[in-house]
């Protein structure tokens, strides 16, 4: 009986809003999905907002807390995104993390104890996010991430948990929206409302965002003017991800130049994410995933020697339009691994 009489006031506790009078601070990374749950999350709380680099956690993100007054911190992300906090902050943390962003949200929205409405965006939609996060912070509703053409399971709990009747939806364009609706009907959601989406001009402007961070990335990695010598699991690894980037890149344009804009946008959102892990990568934050990508590269390093490798990755970066140099110390013979020899290698691009 005691047991029962136990879990009961659990639940109950569970169920009460946490926003009470505690000098609170959000920290987070800056990973645009997390960014916008931990700013309504803040808004929601009172709370003083930190952003720290994403895979970090920067020395002036730990001042920003500390000058707060914090006596408690929730940390929105996981260890990978916004590592040691829990070792290196000298105050209570309260870390909200999950498998993925979808998970994170949901589990950020449950604070809320009971919300009768909620706004939801597809987890990797950049544009419609911040429209989200607007929605989210003028109207106090909890933000919650769904897939193109599903749910997760955890923000089906979600909804469940809060009592949500009505959901504001800001579509992407490959979304099912229908798919979505019915799913969402049979959780008890009975009223929705969307947003217009301008399918081309948000496909635009999604291949305008993975065109710049393709150019950040070949600016960091500066392909002109790479050497076999200087070869390395982490290079390799981000001139990888940065042609797989380019490779979605194309074909993000080949779909918006057949008029098949939701294609464009989801091909446009990989070849970003694909640049930025690029970046991530070389500048050496080698964490979760992105170490998985380096040491395959390693791998490939051990069998196939630098100087190999090096030659086929300048050859497919010069078929994704890459201007590639591949320099090499003097040398007048090719080595064993049938790399050609001499002062430097160039291949042509743009």
């Amino acid at each position: 009986m005691k047991g029962f009489a136990y879990a009961i006031a659990m639940l109950l506790l569970l169920s009460v809003p946490v926003f009470a009078q505690e000098q609170v601070a959000v920290l987070v990374s800056d990973n645009p999905a997390d960014l916008a749950v931990a700013r309504v999350l803040a808004e929601k709380l009172d709370a003083t907002l930190v952003v720290t680099p994403w895979g970090t956690l920067s020395q002036e993100a730990v001042e920003k807390i500390e000058a707060s007054g914090a006596q408690v911190v929730y940390v929105v992300g996981g260890e990978v995104a916004v590592p040691d906090a829990e070792e290196v902050l000298d105050v209570e943390v309260r870390r909200l993390a999950g498998r993925d962003r979808y998970h994170t949200a949901a589990l950020v929205a449950r604070l809320w104890g009971t919300a009768e409405r909620a706004v939801m965006v597809y987890g990797y939609d950049e544009e419609g996010i911040q429209e989200a996060l607007e929605k989210a912070m003028r109207m106090g509703m909890p933000l919650l991430f769904v897939k193109p053409d599903e749910v997760p399971e955890e923000v089906e709990e979600t909804l469940s948990n809060l009592t949500c009747r009505e959901v504001m939806l800001v579509p992407a364009p490959l979304m099912m929206r229908e798919r979505l609706r019915e799913r969402l009907r049979e959780k008890g959601v009975e009223k929705f409302n969307e947003t217009q989406v301008d399918a081309r001009e948000r496909a635009k402007r999604a291949i305008e965002r993975a065109e710049e961070a393709i150019e950040r990335a070949e600016e960091t990695l500066n392909v002109e003017n790479l050497s076999y010598e200087e070869l390395d699991g982490r290079k390799v690894a981000a001139l990888r991800l940065l042609i797989r980037a380019k490779r979605h890149l194309e074909a993000a344009e080949d779909a918006f130049e057949d008029g098949n804009y939701g294609m464009a946008f989801g091909m446009a959102v990989a070849a970003k994410a694909n640049a930025e892990a690029a970046l991530r990568i070389y500048e050496g934050i080698i964490v979760g995933n992105y170490r998985r990508h380096v040491d395959d590269a390693e791998r490939e390093m051990e069998h196939k020697g630098a100087r190999k490798l090096g030659w086929e990755l300048a050859e497919e970066m010069r078929k994704h339009g890459f201007r590639m140099r591949m320099m090499m110390q003097e040398d007048n013979n090719t080595d064993n691994n049938n790399a050609p020899a001499g002062r430097a290698h160039g291949l042509g691009g743009r």
